[in-house]
């Protein structure tokens, strides 16, 4: 590609970008995530906290965050069925309403099970939320923009982590300038409760954005005989539709590798980099961030030359590449540039099968789609973490001697090259286009007609006014 067709894609970016923001009901969606996703980080820092003050265990501190794949076995089927019956703007008001006002129970809270109850309703929330806003998307923004809207969308949740961060350790200081910290006093022996407040704050205060919002009904769209689909057909759509079952492997196992990162990440860099603080773990997972963001910025570019089928696959393949790669390594640095290029792999990969399922998925069926989409990458994203720590508690440490020569073998580093293996491997199957296309695809050849060939017209596609 030459720096002139570069220069003009950058353009045509930036034509986009314009026209996106400028697309109020759209940017009244952004800003309202953007306010609530920094108060939801915000009470994530404000019980793990709590739970560590209430048990003093980091184990319990681990137990609340694997918990949290609880409620997307049960909220999962339920937001299938309920994100195309109702009003997906007022589900979406209705769920950030129902959050604001339970996480003003945390501040009470003095047991550890009283958190696992929390969390439950919490999450089991955050799945209808999540189906209901990205199966609205599509109803919010032109075809051509969703690449670029769902970055943005995605920019909400992961960009505001360092700001939640820091006004996190802001709140929990005590203010010498309140009495309300006085040895004591509830903030004192409670000092997670201004974050509680906040993330309930933020929840109303995206309401008040949302109510703004025009977003047609998918009832509108729903015809009387469809009315009648039952729940079992609902939360088994995405299993039986074979485009959205392939999506859904290649995400669930993009996922694995997260977790894995996550879950053994710490003993990896001390264990096998021989970091001696924690710090280069939270290095690590910060290139990490920042590699989905750059992720997500190339991806713009990418998706004007490349079919989403081969870019989703050359993500699983990267990053599983990567990741067997950050198994053998044992150089710090080289391996904080292998995190920021995983991240960004790991980015393109969500973006771009978020943004298949809605181009592809007809409206009437999207939210059982991502219903099943988000459940089954949170419930991955354990699997994967769980799935790495037994490996690494198995072998442990271990060192071989073969033909004279001493090798000293890490489970951690065994967990990292088996998640590797696994996800590079889904990257050799169909993922999203029909068999027949597929070497095509994965070859490289007539990429110019594959999509047009593959792609079926997306039926009630209808665009809301800006």
């Amino acid at each position: 590609m030459g720096n002139g067709d570069l220069t003009g894609q950058m353009g045509d970016v930036k034509q986009e970008f314009r026209v996106l923001i400028r697309n109020k009901n759209f940017m009244r969606l952004f800003w309202g995530q953007l306010v609530s996703c920094t108060g939801d980080w915000l009470a994530t820092f404000a019980l793990m906290s709590l739970v560590w003050r209430t048990t003093g265990s980091y184990l319990a501190v681990g137990g609340m965050l694997a918990f949290r794949i609880v409620p997307a076995l049960f909220s999962g089927p339920l937001a299938a069925f309920v994100t195309d019956r109702l009003d997906r703007k007022r589900l979406m008001i209705g769920c950030d309403i129902s959050r604001g006002m339970i996480i003003l129970a945390a501040p009470f809270i003095t047991h550890l099970w009283g958190v696992y109850v929390l969390v439950f309703f919490l999450e089991g929330l955050s799945i209808v939320w999540l189906a209901a806003r990205d199966a609205s998307v599509p109803n919010l923004v032109e075809p051509d923009q969703l690449t670029m809207a769902n970055s943005l969308a995605m920019m909400t949740t992961y960009g505001v982590i360092p700001l939640a961060a820091v006004l996190f350790s802001f709140v929990t200081i005590p203010s010498p300038f309140t009495r309300l910290f006085v040895n004591g006093g509830f903030l004192a022996n409670h000092p997670t409760t201004i974050a509680f407040l906040l993330d309930s704050l933020s929840f109303f205060a995206a309401v008040t954005i949302y109510v703004r919002m025009r977003l047609s009904s998918p009832r509108d769209r729903i015809e009387a005989d469809e009315e009648q689909a039952g729940f079992f057909e609902s939360i088994t759509f995405a299993l039986r539709n074979p485009f959205a079952r392939s999506l859904m492997l290649g995400a669930a196992v993009g996922c694995i590798g997260g977790g894995s990162l996550y879950a053994v990440g710490l003993g990896y860099v001390k264990q096998v980099l021989g970091a001696r603080s924690d710090m280069a773990f939270g290095i690590l997972m910060a290139l990490f961030g920042i590699g989905i963001i750059a992720g997500m910025v190339a991806l713009q570019v990418l998706v004007k030359r490349e079919e989403k089928p081969w870019m989703l696959r050359m993500a699983l393949l990267t990053a599983g590449g990567i990741m067997i790669s950050m198994s053998i390594i044992q150089w710090l640095p080289l391996v904080y540039l292998l995190a920021a290029f995983f991240g960004a792999a790991f980015g393109i990969l969500f973006l771009v099968a978020i943004t298949m399922v809605q181009e592809r998925i007809d409206d009437r069926d999207r939210g059982k789609a991502f219903a099943a989409f988000h459940a089954v990458s949170r419930i991955f994203l354990v699997v994967g973490a769980g799935l790495s720590s037994a490996i690494a508690t198995l072998v442990g440490t271990k060192t071989i001697h073969v033909a004279g020569l001493t090798y000293v073998v890490h489970g951690v580093s065994i967990a990292l090259l088996v998640s590797g293996v696994l996800i590079a491997a889904v990257s050799v199957v169909p993922l999203g286009e029909k068999k027949a296309r597929y070497r095509e695809y994965f070859t490289r050849e007539k990429r110019g007609a594959a999509e047009q060939v593959d792609l079926p017209a997306t039926r009630g596609a209808k665009v809301t006014p800006k």
